[in-house]
């Protein structure tokens, strides 16, 4: 019996340290990106938002001193159209549309004014290239279209949410930080890449936890 008690006593401790070791490791996960979404306007928790996303990898710039952006593997409307140069490294044509494959871009692969997208080989002036991205939609959807850049970059992103001088957000941050500062700051508000996995690793949804994030 207390043999039986010693072992049960011994294998809760086991997993409890395991445990402490698991919450630690995910607690110093520091990501490679970096995902910003933008409310320009008040947000509304039912109806369309309108927002804007983009993309930065973590630290990159100035020999880790600053986020280096991204680009989207999408041109400009106003763009000229692709020509055959600019397809003669193209691959993966199933996933390209007529100004890209939506695939993102390092900020590093550009060169003399042009940039290959690392995804489907086509050719792009970075003038021309889109660096983010504007919705408008409800916040369900949002919240989707948040998992499936998220997941785009491997699951390997913080994400930063920035909102309009009126919205709640940006108002509260302005009581404890004067108006200046939260007008600048735009209500900032981090969920670091060690707080999504330790919420998933607990069974929540990433989709679930990214729209409460947007909806708070």
């Amino acid at each position: 019996m207390d043999h039986d008690l010693n072992a049960l006593r011994q294998g809760m401790a086991h997993h409890l340290e395991e445990a402490e070791k698991k919450s630690a490791e995910i607690m110093r996960a520091k990501a490679t990106y970096k995902i910003q979404i933008w409310f320009r306007h008040n947000r509304r928790l039912f109806g369309d938002n309108q927002f804007t996303l983009s993309f930065w990898e973590s630290g990159k710039r100035l020999h880790g001193g600053g986020d280096e952006k991204m680009f989207v593997c999408r041109r400009l409307r106003s763009a000229p159209k692709p020509n055959r140069r600019d397809a003669i490294g193209l691959m993966n044509k199933g996933d390209v549309k007529e100004r890209g494959c939506d695939h993102l871009i390092p900020g590093a692969l550009v060169s003399m004014g042009l940039v290959v997208c690392p995804h489907c080989g086509m050719r792009h002036d970075s003038a021309y290239l889109v660096d983010s991205v504007l919705y408008e939609m409800d916040m369900t959807k949002a919240s989707e279209i948040l998992e499936m850049w998220w997941r785009r970059l491997d699951g390997d992103a913080d994400v930063y949410v920035k909102f309009a001088p009126d919205d709640p957000r940006t108002l509260v941050m302005a009581d404890e930080m004067g108006f200046r500062k939260a007008r600048r700051r735009k209500g900032l508000t981090i969920y670091p890449l060690a707080h999504i996995i330790k919420d998933i690793s607990n069974g929540a949804s990433v989709q679930s936890r990214f729209r409460s994030l947007l909806t708070a």
